[in-house]
């Protein structure tokens, strides 16, 4: 499933659409898509893991899949799940969900939990973490896109071994000042993954993620499934310490 900085590049590439009006919308998803037609695409956004299209009075957040993809201008043999024609071009979304909402995006999302937009909250993330999902494991944490927007199993993996943390560690025993750190290292890595997935080089910088020799201590990773989400994990045992 690609993560909040590729979604966010992939946007960029939309920009060309913004101020055109939709001709026709199609696809095979369950959206009701009636009315689409001869509405004009104010603008175009990205809230983590989706793509935003705004209307006047609703909006429309295009999620991809674990194999999902974006084509513009072209289309593949099978079917699209969702796709948007204008006059001179088309956009083709392959193995996504497609939703149709009433008002505003910022009505909807909370844009102080997207790790890429300059309004992200760091101090509003920690306090919630420690509120609220004190009993959890942070690898689980992580995952929550309602305070790691954009959050994906690499920058998960990247960030937790950067911040020397285990995935399996409670927040409630993580010091905070650890919490913090993590916090800023899920930003500022999320921003570094953005500038890889330009030239497709984030899987060929990642230190731990698909290795199988820590980095620095040249052990042997732990890489399993860990935690409820039961993600494949790479893990550092004498790097990343254990809260437990």
């Amino acid at each position: 499933m690609p993560e909040g900085p590729t979604i966010f590049n992939l946007k960029n590439k939309l920009n060309r659409f913004r101020k055109k009006t939709v001709t026709e919308a199609g696809g095979y998803g369950e959206m009701d898509k009636s009315g689409l037609a001869g509405q004009q695409l104010l603008d175009i956004d990205s809230y983590g893991k989706n793509f935003i299209f705004i209307f006047k009075d609703f909006f429309i957040t295009v999620h991809l899949g674990l194999f999902g993809s974006m084509l513009i201008n072209k289309r593949k043999k099978s079917n699209a799940s969702f796709s948007l024609h204008f006059d001179d071009s088309m956009i083709n979304f392959y193995i996504a969900n497609a939703k149709r909402i009433d008002g505003k995006p910022q009505d909807h999302f909370n844009y102080n939990t997207d790790i890429l937009k300059d309004t992200y909250d760091g101090e509003f993330v920690l306090s919630t973490v420690q509120e609220k999902y004190k009993e959890k494991m942070i690898g689980d944490v992580l995952m929550e896109q309602e305070l790691f927007a954009g959050v994906g199993n690499i920058i998960r993996i990247e960030s937790l071994y950067r911040s020397k943390i285990h995935p399996d560690s409670l927040v409630k025993n993580i010091p905070e000042k650890k919490l913090v750190f993590l916090i800023e290292t899920v930003v500022n890595y999320g921003f570094e993954f953005l500038e890889q997935s330009k030239t497709d080089t984030v899987k060929e910088k990642t230190l731990i993620y698909g290795r199988k020799i820590c980095p620095k201590d040249k052990r042997d990773l732990i890489i399993e499934e860990m935690g409820k989400v039961k993600r494949k994990t790479y893990v550092c045992p004498k790097c990343q310490k254990l809260y437990s």
